[in-house]
């Protein structure tokens, strides 16, 4: 399942104080129990976005005769909105609602929608590991002796939900709450079934989450203690800017085939430098962390092909990170962390763009992150270097999906940005999103 070999990278000072806080309250004796919610707090997959999982499937969908002429990813996304709106809201919609969805949009016969939902299931058990912040403070609440509940508000059936929890080294759980079993489920329903399987007071029951909202305030109002353990990717989108960097840079083209590798390295670097919650440093775009900027740098790198040729600062970069153990070790923590997520599985989709990281470093390298190069730059190549740095264009995280990117490419050819009629279509579909979010 996961190989056996050790990252070279520890947790920060910050990172190590946090653990040991959140470590001391899911262990604390105020408590006789404590409930995690299983996604993003006990475990994780290493993709920028979700729909990265679908990519992995286009091959399986080729196999079967479809109307149309769209890819299973859309397919697969449209499917999953058509569903949540039938049903009013996501915990209602299941794995079987979407692929019912699906089989209409798509054509696929009843034979080929079971297959192709039974092949979800396999990647998301291949794919999904625990989050080792998450597993921690589970041990933790075991070795307290405390009942440990989860809840779980995937869309898969309870048999992947165990085999992930099991796969995961979460077997020895109290109690197990799938949302979309509950009856008439709602967006809050996960507490009164986790409190009665937890058989403690509301007091006495410490809660795991990562969503304000859906997790934490929902605990705290019913009189239980909470704790948030924000997604790793979140906090890595908001520790720099090489993540808007990148999405600015490919905005709409983020979501294709072509660019899994670099979905996928980028959900791997947020698993690795921000699995234990970690804020952002000042004027640093990677925590000030010289291992996660070889991770970053050198291990996208490594992706690229052999036809991509660096140019002289560049090469300057690549030369002064090679020269860094910190960086080595990031890179070397990279190559353990590729190799057991994704093995041969990216074999056959490239890694376009995957220079992306180390053009960033080489346009827009902060301050405090330059200082890495001091030791292996000439004073003149680091000041030429440092007037040449300018801020970059970002765009910050969005789930839009596959279908409205696709609108916002034909909206470019139809009305190409800055013209007259383009800027009036957008001051309309601004004043409607603002009004929405009132």
């Amino acid at each position: 399942m996961f190989t056996e070999k050790q990252l070279r990278r520890q947790p920060s000072e910050t990172q190590t104080e946090l653990m040991n806080r959140m470590l001391g309250e899911a262990g604390s004796n105020k408590y006789r129990a404590v409930s995690f919610r299983m996604e993003d707090v006990l475990v994780m997959t290493p993709f920028l976005d979700e729909y990265a999982l679908f990519m992995f499937m286009e091959e399986d969908f080729a196999m079967f005769d479809t109307k149309g002429k769209k890819t299973f990813t859309e397919l697969r996304i449209a499917a999953a909105e058509a569903a949540e709106k039938k049903y009013g809201v996501r915990t209602r919609v299941t794995l079987a609602k979407i692929y019912d969805i699906f089989a209409k949009l798509s054509g696929v016969s009843p034979d080929g929608r079971d297959k192709l939902m039974e092949r979800e299931c396999e990647l998301i058990e291949h794919f999904t590991f625990p989050r080792e912040c998450g597993k921690a403070l589970y041990r933790e609440a075991k070795n307290s002796r405390k009942r440990v509940i989860i809840f779980s508000e995937s869309i898969y059936p309870r048999e992947v939900v165990e085999e992930i929890l099991e796969r995961c080294g979460y077997s020895s759980y109290d109690g197990l709450v799938v949302i979309s079993e509950i009856k008439d489920c709602d967006a809050r329903s996960w507490y009164n079934p986790v409190l009665e399987k937890a058989g403690v007071s509301a007091a006495k029951l410490f809660h795991c989450g990562h969503d304000v909202a859906y997790d934490i305030e929902l605990a705290i109002m019913n009189g239980s203690k909470a704790m948030m353990t924000a997604p790793a990717v979140g906090l890595m989108e908001r520790s720099g800017r090489l993540a808007g960097y990148i999405r600015d840079k490919l905005v709409y083209d983020l979501d294709s085939p072509e660019h899994l590798a670099l979905q996928c390295f980028l959900g791997s670097y947020a698993a690795y430098g921000f699995d234990i919650p970690q804020t952002k440093v000042p004027l640093s775009d990677i925590c000030g962390d010289g291992r996660l900027l070889g991770f970053i740098v050198l291990g996208a790198y490594s992706l690229c092909g052999e036809d991509y040729k660096p140019s002289s600062r560049q090469a300057l970069i690549i030369n002064a990170l090679n020269s860094d153990k910190a960086a080595l070790e990031g890179k070397e923590d990279f190559d353990t962390l590729f190799s057991r997520h994704f093995g041969s599985f990216l074999d056959k989709f490239g890694s376009k763009d995957c220079e992306l990281p180390l053009q960033f470093v080489e346009e827009c390298c902060s301050a405090a992150d330059r200082e890495f190069f001091r030791p292996y730059m000439s004073p003149e190549a680091l000041k030429k270097w440092g007037s040449s740095v300018k801020e970059p264009k970002l765009v910050e995280y969005s789930t839009r999906s596959t279908e409205k990117r696709a609108l916002d490419r034909l909206a470019d050819k139809m009305f190409p940005p800055g013209t007259k009629v383009r800027n009036i279509t957008d001051g309309i579909l601004s004043k409607g999103l603002k009004k929405n979010k009132k």
